[in-house]
């Protein structure tokens, strides 16, 4: 307790440590999301169904170790250097080198063996990656207890999301392709820069984030409960909501990102023009928070994504064959959508909240993990799918292949349409699902306020 009292108050020094570490997390997690899939069948042709086969397989085992993991960080006492900092100081660093180990071109060495290096090397960082980001994903929670200031943590949470994204898409179809065609060696250099510098802004985050709310720890020989907290978990309403909106909005989210670098590449013709589209980034991330301010998380993303998957079912119908109208119309669907990525951990706090509302007890750790394991399910088939999708289409992986008309044409419409069902039926998840509107979570956060100030008077 004493040791608590020397800790410096909560402060911008909090939020911009925790702004690094999402863009840490990111310059890994989210450089193999956007491009790993591309060097396995453009770099190593790999055929796409392998591919898909592979990060099915890979993607739903990481998707069930989060719980174990989040249930191992709930369980663990908090040391001198607090309960969840230490995880990401150890970890960071061997997950950095397994994400440089799978950018290495082994496209010359036996089928097989290929695709054993790729499953060993995937598995390998998801795992590593997976004991980063749970402890990360509730350090927020014991940094404060001031429910404006966690708000704000989840807010600069998603800038550095913004920050990654906007950067990457606009530098990686500049520097990773030479003559619309990928160079293996450069897949592997922006690798070692990306994972660098997510360990160092690992590292800062673990210096200047400060656990300052104690968590109890469970009575002598008391065990956690799995099994009981996940019963609980099933009927916090919020929190499925949340999950399942998640899991669609992501599966049509991530498809049409994986689908991304081939209709530049291959509809339009030119896969560098890709890099004028990540300029929209910080502009969504500077309109989302006022708006939601104003109507309220669930509503704007409601209204935003809503309004983006109507746009995208037309344009199933009627293609756009000009690079530039289509990056316009894409960009202004993009600030209506990204509602969904800059307040989803927000909403996730939220439904923790509401988990506290319903049982008393918090239980951070498994409730975020829980809904991890969910947005992890919603990788590993958006991973498996859009890889599914260009086989099932006959992409042919050949270096330097020409694309047939009709393969060209079945790529446009498999982005309008899974773009147009999966914002669609995520919108009608949260609408129908999702019980915390604006004025039930100002609700919610007053009466959890007074629980807590009465069990302190007491």
């Amino acid at each position: 307790m004493d040791q608590k009292k020397t800790i410096r108050p909560f402060s911008m020094k909090d939020k911009i440590g925790y702004t690094l570490g999402d863009l840490g997390c990111c310059f890994t997690e989210q450089y193999r999301a956007m491009y790993l899939s591309i060097f396995y069948t453009l770099i190593l042709q790999v055929n796409p169904f392998h591919v898909g086969i592979l990060l099915l397989i890979t993607k739903i085992w990481d998707a069930v170790n989060d719980p174990i993991i989040g249930a191992m960080v709930d369980s663990r006492k908090a040391t001198k250097g607090g309960k969840f900092i230490p995880w990401i100081r150890a970890f960071s660093f061997p997950m950095a080198v397994l994400c440089i180990l799978g950018f290495v071109n082994v496209g010359n060495i036996n089928y097989g063996l290929r695709l054993a290096y790729m499953f060993v090397t995937y598995v390998l960082y998801e795992a590593l990656y997976t004991c980063v980001n749970v402890p990360f994903g509730t350090l927020s929670s014991v940094m404060t207890d001031d429910v404006s200031q966690r708000t704000a943590l989840s807010r600069y949470r998603s800038l550095g999301g913004t920050i990654f994204m906007t950067v990457m898409v606009m530098i990686g179809p500049l520097f990773l392709y030479v003559d619309n065609q990928p160079v293996a060696g450069r897949f592997l250099m922006l690798a070692c820069i990306c994972a660098m510098l997510g360990l160092l802004c690992l590292q800062i985050t673990c210096v200047w984030c400060k656990e300052r709310v104690e968590v109890p720890e469970r009575p002598q020989g008391e065990k956690l409960n799995y099994l009981h907290v996940l019963k609980e978990i099933s009927h916090n309403k919020a929190l499925l909501g949340v999950m399942f909106f998640s899991l669609t909005g992501m599966i049509g989210a991530s498809v049409v990102n994986g689908l991304n670098t081939y209709l530049y590449k291959d509809f339009f013709g030119n896969v560098k023009i890709q890099a004028v589209s990540g300029m929209l980034s910080v502009l969504s991330f500077a309109i989302t928070q006022p708006l939601a301010n104003k109507f309220g998380k669930k509503e704007w993303c409601c209204m935003g994504a809503g309004f983006a998957a109507i746009v995208f079912g037309i344009l199933f119908f009627f293609p756009v064959h000009n690079p530039v109208a289509f990056i316009v119309i894409n960009g202004i669907c993009y600030l209506g959508a990204s509602g969904m990525q800059v307040l989803i951990w927000a909403m996730v706090n939220d439904a923790i909240d509401y988990h506290e509302l319903q049982t008393g007890e918090r239980n951070e750790g498994i409730v975020y993990s829980t809904y991890s394991f969910f947005r992890k399910l919603a990788s590993a088939i958006s991973g498996s799918l859009s890889s599914f999708v260009l086989g099932a289409i006959g992409y042919n992986v050949t270096a330097g292949a020409v694309q047939t008309a009709g393969v060209v044409n079945a790529i446009w419409k498999s982005y309008t349409g899974i773009y147009f069902l999966g914002y669609g039926i995520a919108v009608a998840i949260l609408f129908f699902v999702y019980p915390l509107t604006k004025q039930k979570t100002a609700e919610m956060l007053t009466e959890l306020k007074a629980r807590r100030a009465a069990k302190e008077s007491k």
